[in-house]
């Protein structure tokens, strides 16, 4: 568990490198351990609390609007490996670690934490990381908040139980300080969770809460979100859910005429609501040269950008469970017709569901602006204009055909040069 320091650089008084810099042993940890967590949540809202969450004793965390780590000491080295395999070493607040961990007598450790600011009376944001990582003069107000060990001298905790994992980091860290354990309220009920939520959230705005209890999974409490979003298709259920709607593909806009594509919904939807929606968006319907499909591979009818919904979700997501940036397309409505406009980074939504029509709100930038998700997760600012590239040369086209009994096979080649 060692870093080779030689393979890194200076950046902003602290040293930063690529994994690389690591043993081989530890270059899959990060993406293993994001990819774990992310199976272990179930995102909720406030809301369901009575409802979606079961059992008597719960290990309930205040959720830190940062950038996720694994603290790695071997005795002597000190350094962690973000989510998207950054391996920094040099900040103070390592070094508070290092100075914990010798004190307590631990030769080695993985811990899982939060680096975040810390902020006087004020909740972090992931941008305030940025800026603090970009800044010399701020990386001194970066904070780790643990709340989970993996490994501690030489003894694997992947599989103990929380009360266990949670038990042996109070011993280790302190409640505050620059390397401390995430803020943490044992309770017993789930009124003592609705309790905690309106304090943390409600109150004092934190992001979430995230709830530990006796199965082997978490539940990350946030509020429920909700934005103003165009239709821009549909697809018509089969059967007897013919002439109903099964799915509906919503956008926001980046500019007139540009319309940015986030997600698909149809939950949720009343057998009379489904009706409803076909009704009106039937007589609606547009060309496209852009083809979207759902979940099942049926493709999208298009319609023209009029009908705006309310659309709620329990959580964003910008990142796959590797750190890469999520992506999603961008369409252009111009002559009654889309085609597609580029391909940019982007976002998910956790459990979308449609609210109501908006029938107070129209297809300007002011109602369906996509500022409304920027306003509550960081997006790398960048140029949507697509690059102009040379036209690609068709080399060959073939058709292939088949015939077999009464049915006919085809298959299709195109090469061409880039």
């Amino acid at each position: 568990m060692k870093a080779d320091v030689s393979k890194m650089q200076e950046t902003n008084g602290y040293l930063q490198g690529d994994l690389e810099c690591v043993d081989e042993s530890l270059r899959e940890l990060p993406f293993e351990y994001k990819k774990r967590l992310g199976r272990s949540f179930y995102a909720i809202n406030s809301k369901e609390i009575s409802s979606r969450i079961s059992g008597n004793n719960f290990h309930v965390s205040k959720k830190i609007d940062g950038h996720l780590q694994l603290i790695v000491f071997n005795g002597e080295q000190i350094f962690m490996i973000g989510r998207s395999g950054t391996v920094r070493t040099g900040l103070s607040c390592l070094e508070e670690t290092k100075s914990l961990l010798i004190e307590k007598k631990i030769s080695s450790i993985i811990a899982g934490a939060e680096l975040y600011m810390q902020k006087e009376g004020e909740r972090s944001r992931v941008y305030d990381v940025i800026a603090a990582l970009s800044d010399e003069k701020l990386a001194d107000t970066l904070g780790i908040a643990f709340f989970d060990i993996l490994e501690i001298d030489g003894q694997t905790l992947r599989t103990a139980a929380y009360e266990v994992i949670f038990n042996k980091m109070s011993e280790i860290f302190p409640k505050t300080g620059q390397a401390h354990i995430v803020e943490t309220e044992i309770v017993k009920s789930k009124a003592d969770i609705k309790e905690l939520s309106e304090r943390w959230i409600d109150e004092q705005g934190a992001e979430g809460l995230v709830v530990r209890g006796d199965m082997p999974f978490m539940y990350k409490i946030k509020p429920k979100h909700t934005f103003d979003a165009i239709i821009v298709g549909y697809v018509e259920g089969i059967n007897e859910h013919k002439e109903k709607i099964k799915t509906m593909l919503f956008a926001f806009m980046r500019e007139p005429g540009i319309y940015h594509i986030v997600g698909k919904v149809g939950n949720y939807l009343s057998e009379k609501e489904r009706k409803q929606f076909f009704d009106i968006l039937s007589q609606t319907h547009v060309d496209s040269r852009y083809i979207e499909t759902d979940n099942q591979g049926v493709a999208f009818r298009f319609v023209a950008p009029q009908v705006v919904i309310e659309v709620g979700c329990n959580d964003i997501m910008t990142e796959n469970t590797y750190g890469k940036a999520l992506l999603n397309n961008v369409i252009k409505f111009e002559g009654n017709r889309y085609s597609l406009y580029n391909t940019v980074p982007g976002l998910r939504f956790i459990h979308p569901m449609v609210e109501r029509i908006r029938e107070d709100k129209s297809n300007t930038p002011e109602d369906i602006r996509f500022s409304q998700i920027t306003d509550l997760v960081y997006l790398a600012e960048e140029d949507i204009s697509p690059e102009e590239l040379p036209e690609s040369t068709v080399l060959f086209r073939e058709v292939y055909k088949k015939t077999a009994k009464d049915k006919i096979m085809v298959q299709k080649f195109v090469v061409f040069k880039t």
